[in-house]
């Protein structure tokens, strides 16, 4: 077993137990780094080798948002420019336009972060996207590019408007807490 599956498989093991509500916050391990998992979210086992960690926040009129933290392993996934370029092709307004970029500035931080926002229709998936009968109405994307000396974590906010909204600071707080 390579030392990367190793910890992606010691990660999956202590953060698949869902968080019961009203619990204190929980220390979560990205590559040897922490943070704080933000009060209310749940962890979940990653669907793929690709993803260190996969988590859910609260509902929001019945939907909630994901968060996903990407690792491709040293030296992989692409400039934060490439990336940015991506994202921003997965986002259209309603009339077919793109939408806005918003590069965000995080919080001081152990690592170099790159964040930016996306809101309008999401064709999300590989590439350019999904086909854009796929696309997702009223969709935020927030993403985070962490520079760590391991290699580039990728964090990915995402989801309905509404509860992605709620969860904006926690999110960049938990994101630039890593260390």
């Amino acid at each position: 077993m390579t030392r990367h599956r190793f910890f992606v498989t010691c990660l999956a093991l202590s953060i698949a137990a869902p968080r019961l509500p009203g619990a204190q916050p929980q220390a979560v391990a990205l590559l040897e780094y922490h943070a704080m998992l933000p009060t209310g979210w749940a962890s979940r086992a990653p669907s793929s080798s690709m993803r260190l960690a996969e988590f859910t926040t609260p509902a929001i009129a019945g939907k909630g948002a994901e968060v996903i933290a990407y690792f491709f392993g040293g030296g992989q996934g692409g400039s934060v420019e490439a990336n940015l370029a991506r994202w921003h092709a997965q986002f259209s307004n309603p009339n077919g336009q793109p939408v806005e970029q918003k590069l965000l500035t995080p919080q001081p931080s152990a690592f170099k972060i790159t964040i930016a926002e996306y809101r309008g229709m999401y064709a999300r998936g590989i590439g350019a996207g999904s086909a854009p009968d796929a696309a997702l109405l009223n969709t935020v994307l927030i993403a985070a590019i962490v520079e760590t000396p391991k290699g580039t974590i990728t964090f990915q906010l995402f989801g309905p408007t509404a509860a992605v909204d709620a969860q904006r600071d926690a999110y960049i707080n938990f994101v630039s807490a890593l260390k």
